[in-house]
């Protein structure tokens, strides 16, 4: 099939927009059935099966539905190399869609460094495009090589999303399901090749490497959900759309021959522009991070103080006081936290300028 770049890029885009918006749907869900994960535990089968229940998270499987046929379509029409780093406009939709959703306002520097992420994935893309090699024959050896180092990296990653510290086992989980979704995208760009080269029909190797896709989406798809499990959605999507372009485009340059026209000053542009994209993405993931936690602990702060206001001076100083009946003790919770909202709003409100 005749290479169509732009189109490819168009239909990923809107793949990676159908991806955030999964993300987010799917990870209400999980998180509605394992409540505060304090522990940071791998998800059971038992609570996967009741999320899958959940209308938002059969709703998030549909996108996600939509967002694989997008990047395998995609897949006709341009390299894996080009398809692929368009993912990583995933994270900017995720962060708008996560302030939509919280009717907040994104802050003036997650803007700038989303601005920079689109910017940066464009220039790569660009560049890539213009220099994309002719399609070289597939050696099947390198298919199944490579494949193997990529389930044995992700296998540690997901081992480590067990036993590794609880802090960084969401990413863990994340990174592993990453890969996988990785080598997914680029298996299917060598089964278009292998059929445009072979007569697929009856071949085994096509076949056993449509196992070895099928086998890792499946991985993918568990380890992911651990990952929503263990952490937030937006580290989770931040993780995805780093390693899994990397991995792709790596696969694609030195399995699929893809990078057989680049030159040096090519081969150092793409690198400059992907990690300034790659930049991009961490800066978005550590400046939420930072307005997350600043914002629990003043919400936090706000609640203890409201609740201590809320207990007249003349409760505390009488030497013989009566039991709250637990309707007093609601009303006052509610109250507290009526107001500790309206003061976290106003935080908000005068950090989201910053």
């Amino acid at each position: 099939m005749q290479q169509n770049i732009p189109l490819a890029v168009a239909i990923q885009t809107v793949g990676s927009f159908c991806f955030a918006m999964a993300a987010h749907l799917q990870d209400k869900a999980v998180v509605g059935e394992v409540h505060e994960n304090s522990e940071k535990s791998r998800l059971k089968a038992r609570d996967l099966l009741a999320s899958m229940k959940n209308p938002r998270w059969l709703l998030g499987l549909i996108l996600m539905g939509a967002s694989l046929a997008c990047q395998i379509t995609a897949l006709f029409f341009a390299p894996v190399s080009v398809v692929q780093p368009v993912g990583l406009l995933a994270l900017p939709w995720s962060m708008i869609i996560q302030a939509r959703a919280e009717r907040h306002k994104i802050p003036k520097r997650m803007i700038t460094a989303m601005c920079v992420t689109v910017l940066a994935t464009f220039g790569f893309t660009a560049i890539v495009s213009a220099n994309a090699g002719h399609e070289a024959d597939l050696a099947t050896w390198a298919v199944f090589l490579g494949a193997l180092v990529v389930y044995v990296v992700a296998g540690t990653f997901g081992r480590l999303g067990v036993v590794g510290p609880k802090r960084w086992r969401s990413l863990f989980w994340a990174s592993g399901g990453a890969m996988f979704y990785g080598l997914e995208a680029a298996l299917v760009r060598a089964l278009i090749q292998y059929a445009d080269q072979h007569d697929w029909a009856r071949d085994p190797i096509f076949w056993l490497i449509v196992l070895c896709l099928i086998a890792g989406s499946m991985a993918a798809g568990w380890m992911v959900q651990q990952g929503y499990a263990t952490g937030a959605a937006e580290l989770v999507v931040a993780s995805m759309t780093i390693t899994s372009p990397v991995v792709a485009v790596l696969f694609g340059i030195l399995v699929l021959g893809e990078g057989s026209r680049h030159t040096s000053v090519v081969t150092a542009l793409i690198m400059l522009l992907a990690m300034v994209a790659i930049g991009g993405v961490i800066m978005i993931s550590w400046l939420h991070y930072v307005l997350i936690e600043h914002s629990s602990h003043y919400f936090k702060e706000s609640y203890k103080n409201c609740t201590t206001l809320e207990r007249s001076p003349s409760e505390s100083s009488d030497p013989s006081p009566a039991q709250h009946s637990d309707a007093d003790e609601a009303a006052m919770t509610a109250a507290a936290l009526h107001a500790a909202a309206h003061r976290h709003a106003d935080y908000l409100r005068k950090t989201q300028g910053s």
